[in-house]
């Protein structure tokens, strides 16, 4: 995000949860009621580096937030789904749909149009994720 990124994909977030916490069975309707409850102001769009979903914040070249669906704090575009989201449930079942098995596999980045366990950016973000979580 601190690069001008567009997000973090949902693999690479459930796997930084499973990876650096107790965790081990984090899934993506766990982190969805996550951002719900939180209440955080989060936009799901597409990035075009790695062709894939990814959760992010709003940016400046994004459209106004009344052009998006939403559901509680979470944005979206209707064109990135092939179903109709109507509730947490919905758009759950549609990640889980898409990247499910990317999670079971551990393979949490994607490198080269590639699904791969780790980038080594993204070693190296876990790692230091890692080292502030025994910190606190």
């Amino acid at each position: 995000m601190e690069k001008e990124q567009t997000g973090l994909s949902i693999p690479n977030i459930v796997g930084s949860v499973r990876l650096n916490s107790s965790s081990k069975n984090y899934s993506i309707s766990d982190f969805l009621t996550d951002v719900a409850n939180e209440n955080f102001e989060i936009l799901i769009s597409e990035c075009p580096d790695i062709n894939e979903l990814v959760f992010g914040k709003f940016k400046n070249w994004d459209a106004p937030k009344n052009y998006y669906q939403h559901i509680n704090s979470i944005y979206f575009s209707k064109s990135n789904f092939r179903n109709e989201i109507l509730d947490l449930k919905s758009l759950a079942k549609e990640l889980e749909n898409q990247y499910y098995l990317r999670i079971e596999n551990q393979t949490y980045s994607k490198e080269n149009g590639s699904w791969v366990y780790l980038t080594l950016e993204d070693e190296q973000n876990h790692f230091t994720v890692n080292q502030r979580l025994k910190n606190l």
